[in-house]
């Protein structure tokens, strides 16, 4: 017996002694696998602009522009990709989203990971921002207003996708909206403050119920998917789109992802 004790007592002081063991617990932290990314293109920024800006080369200009953001991980074929414009007159006809001749473009070339594509106007100023493509008329009459690229209080803007089941044809091609700035679908309202010839028409984005021309509307980081659904993308008290102030022009990240 004493001698089983003493077998035993200096098999466990040799277990003791041993400095490698087997450890069977849990991390207090879980490893959590990396963001797979935005899961396709976003509108990303815009700006409206009824007044003209003159900017550091004193050339008067209305910087319009559309800015895509490719969040996803991976490299995108724009040409399976078109922008559409519509401009509504007044707060009471609602129609549902429209593509005449003129008013889409269909883009092109290819847009990397974690990259911008921005789609400027003729009548922007190219020394205070760089677009990518220009897309629009050249003419700022007030007459001219529902061409593109006039983006101001009544412009709504889709990005669209190609679709074999799309309800749109643009160019031979049918395509499905993926996501929206504004909606011809959805009430807006006139603004009653000092009138503007051009327009005076207005949808109210994110909780902004004044007035939304001359502005620029980035898309808040936490957004990392298109929203086809104005309604929802601008839901009161949840609204994807940050507002700057009246005529408060910032072009600085214009190109880059939108940031706080």
């Amino acid at each position: 017996m004493k001698k089983n004790i003493l077998i035993y007592s200096f098999i466990f002081l040799l277990l003791a002694g041993c400095t490698s063991k087997l450890d069977f617990t849990t991390p207090s932290t879980p490893v959590v696998p990396p963001n797979n990314g935005n899961s396709d293109l976003i509108i990303s920024e815009l700006a409206t602009a009824i007044n003209t800006f003159t900017g550091p080369t004193a050339v008067k200009a209305r910087n319009h522009y559309v800015e895509l953001w490719n969040g996803t991980k991976a490299t995108v074929d724009l040409s399976n990709y078109a922008i559409g414009y519509q401009a509504v007159s007044d707060t009471n006809t609602l129609s549902a989203w429209s593509f005449s001749a003129g008013n889409y473009f269909i883009l092109g070339r290819t847009l990397a990971a974690s990259k911008a594509y921005v789609i400027a106007s003729p009548l922007s100023d190219t020394a205070v921002f760089k677009g990518d493509t220009i897309w629009g008329t050249n003419s700022a009459a007030a007459a001219d207003a529902s061409s593109p690229l006039q983006l101001s209080g009544n412009s709504a803007i889709a990005l669209l996708k190609k679709d074999a089941a799309g309800t749109y044809n643009l160019g031979g091609a049918k395509y499905k909206i993926i996501d929206v700035f504004c909606s011809p679908s959805v009430a807006r309202s006139a603004f009653t403050g000092t009138q503007s010839t051009r327009n005076n028409i207005f949808w109210a984005v994110g909780d902004t119920t004044t007035d939304t021309r001359n502005r620029t509307f980035k898309r808040k980081p936490s957004v990392t998917a298109p929203q086809s659904d104005w309604s929802i993308s601008n839901a009161v008290g949840a609204s994807q789109w940050e507002v700057s102030g009246n005529k408060i022009w910032d072009y600085s990240n214009v190109g880059l992802p939108t940031v706080n």
